[in-house]
């Protein structure tokens, strides 16, 4: 059984060559594990040949890096469907935390197929983190959040239903979460935010859960064809003006500007 070694409060830490004996099943009928929110996954030591794949059932991963004591990278979110190798999160040097209650079922192929299945999600790995580092080096503030709420309504929100008023899922990640994934401070994630509730284009609804209200508008604020700074520019809002120096009334220094 494992015991994690740090102190008490602490998130655990469970290393992958234990993950299947030092969890609960998920279910007695269905053969998934399940992972409590705030734990970390890690890989030390194995042959990465034979290391884990898992497929998220349900619940939502983080790959992160640590970058020092204080910060961390957050450099892919992993929804359901999505695959999980154990022997990539080991080369990047990384973990993986569980930020909401997650199923992951162990994936037993023949070798040719997880052979298949490892060079796909590979790709797919590849094709987000290009994607990522663009959306990092160039991209506004108000870009990458709408980029990132999008692709967050992607891989959790459930189908359209015709007369729904928007897209609804639940929201896995805290606005700390967001900075991490996006480069960003948790000041200017929570302004965005709040600028893109105030316009109507997103709302946030009970247990956590997020509504695009107006995807139109997102994309386009998304691809910059929008600016989140420009949302107030509807209401009337025009940066402060500054006011004119106050003359002095004292005489003294009424005398000298007489001079």
């Amino acid at each position: 059984m494992f015991v994690s070694p740090l102190p008490v409060g602490q998130p655990s830490v469970l290393p992958l060559d234990v993950l299947i004996p030092g969890l609960e099943r998920a279910s007695r009928t269905v053969p998934a594990w399940a992972v409590a929110p705030g734990t970390m996954l890690a890989l030390p030591g194995l042959d990465l040949d034979a290391a884990p794949l898992y497929r998220v059932r349900a619940g939502c991963l983080a790959l992160t890096r640590r970058l020092d004591a204080e910060r961390r990278q957050i450099l892919d979110i992993l929804g359901p469907g999505r695959l999980f190798d154990g022997a990539m999160l080991a080369r990047l040097d990384g973990l993986a935390v569980a930020l909401a209650p997650t199923q992951l079922e162990p994936v037993d192929e023949a070798p040719a197929g997880r052979r298949s299945l490892l060079a796909q999600n590979q790709e797919v790995l590849l094709t987000r983190a290009l994607g990522h580092v663009t959306r990092l080096g160039r991209q506004s503030a108000g870009e990458r959040v709408a980029a990132a709420l999008l692709d967050l309504a992607a891989q959790f929100a459930e189908a359209w239903e015709e007369h729904a008023p928007g897209l609804s899922f639940p929201l896995h990640l805290s606005r700390g979460d967001l900075a991490d994934w996006l480069g960003l401070t948790l000041e200017t994630v929570s302004r965005c935010m709040s600028r893109l509730r105030e316009e109507g284009v997103i709302a946030f609804a009970r247990e956590g859960r997020l509504i695009l209200q107006d995807i139109a508008a997102l994309r386009r604020i998304a691809v910059g064809e929008r600016k989140v700074e420009a949302l107030y520019a509807a209401k009337g809002r025009t940066a402060r003006v500054a006011r004119p120096a106050r003359r002095s009334t004292t005489p003294a220094k009424s005398a000298a500007c007489a001079r």
